[in-house]
Order: C-alpha cells, then sequence, then structure tokens
C-alpha cells in the first residue's frame, strides 16, 4: 500500500467534508512554511548545543579542581621534604661544626702538652732554659724518671687510683714483674 501522502491528505479533506468535521489539513509545504515551526527547531537546536557546552564547561572545571588538588598535594609533599631536609642539613653542619673543632681540639692539645713538657724538663731560671733528664721531684733510674710517694695510710690509693693519678702526669705506674727483690733494694739504695 504505497500511497502518495498528498493523495492521503486529499482523501482526509473529502472525508471532513463529507461530514462536515471542520479538521486542519497540513501539507509538506505548509508545516515547512509556517514561521512558529521554524523557531521550534531552531529552540532544540540551541537547547542541544547549549547542554553540550554545559557539559563540556563541566568537564573542563573538573579537570581543572582535581588537576589543582593534584598539585596542591605535590607541593605539600616537597613542602615536606624541604623541611626535613633542611633540617638533616642543620644537623649535618652542626656534626661538621663539632668535627671540626674536635680535629683542632687534638693539635691544641699536643701543642699543650708539648709546652708542658718542655716547661717540666727544661724550666725558665732568669729567663734562660735549664734542661734537665727528669721533671722537677722525679728521679732518673737507669734511664727511665720515676716519682716517688712516701704516702701514709690515709693518703694511699688503690692501684687503679695510682695508676690514674700516673697517667694524669702523663706517665704509667711502674710494674715489677722480675726481680722485685733486686729492684726494690737497688731503689731503696738510690734514695
Amino acid at each position: 500500500m504505497n500511497r502518495n501522502p498528498q493523495e492521503e491528505i486529499e482523501e482526509i479533506e473529502e472525508a471532513a467534508a463529507a461530514n462536515y468535521v471542520n479538521v486542519p489539513a497540513c501539507t509538506v509545504e505548509k508545516v515547512a512554511a509556517r514561521p512558529d515551526q521554524r523557531c521550534h527547531c531552531f529552540s532544540q537546536s540551541f537547547l542541544l548545543i547549549a547542554v553540550c557546552w554545559l557539559i563540556l564547561l563541566v568537564i573542563m572545571g573538573l579537570r581543572i579542581y582535581f588537576t589543582n588538588r593534584n598539585l596542591n598535594d605535590k607541593l605539600s609533599v616537597l613542602e615536606n621534604q624541604i623541611t626535613n631536609l633542611t633540617a638533616v642539613n642543620q644537623e649535618l653542619e652542626t656534626l661538621n661544626q663539632e668535627l671540626e673543632r674536635n680535629n683542632l681540639r687534638g693539635p691544641i692539645q699536643n701543642i699543650s702538652q708539648a709546652q708542658w713538657s718542655i716547661d717540666e724538663y727544661c724550666p725558665k731560671v732568669n729567663n734562660e732554659r735549664q734542661c734537665q733528664a727528669c721533671q722537677k721531684g722525679w728521679r732518673l733510674f737507669k734511664s727511665s724518671c720515676y716519682l716517688f710517694y712516701d704516702a701514709d695510710p690515709p693518703d694511699q690509693k688503690t692501684w687503679e687510683e695510682a695508676r690514674e693519678d700516673c697517667r694524669e702526669r702523663s706517665s704509667d705506674l711502674a710494674v715489677v714483674d722480675d726481680g722485685y727483690d733486686e729492684v726494690m733494694r737497688k731503689l731503696w739504695e738510690f734514695l
């Protein structure tokens, strides 16, 4: 039943005229020619374009929001790392200063100890140094210097205390391993 649309329209108009029914009839040409129909089509197209633009703007806004959020998170991480590195740097500078002080302290102590040795073994007398084999108060015995204490019982020290006292004088406590009696006899003779 392939009928022409024009024939259908004419048939509807004849049926309406026979029944005296007032039915408006439109033709294809009439619909296309009406200005209110063109506005309707234009407004539908405009609405579709506006919705597309709105969706595009929402997508762009979300992209910017999440990009900024991601950048802010990375910035926060970098700021924390900078803070940590600053603290580590400060700690390293402190350690470096301490090492420099310790490295200088050794030579200064050696110089002080050398000056002490010079003053002890070669004291100045009338602005002239007079060197001796042993420090003042020490006695030379077989190419070594000894300091003898004649301590009363209240001033006696334990072996550890006596050794510490000797070390404070840049010496060590004498220990006799062999021939103790012979060494003691010679020492007493010497005194």
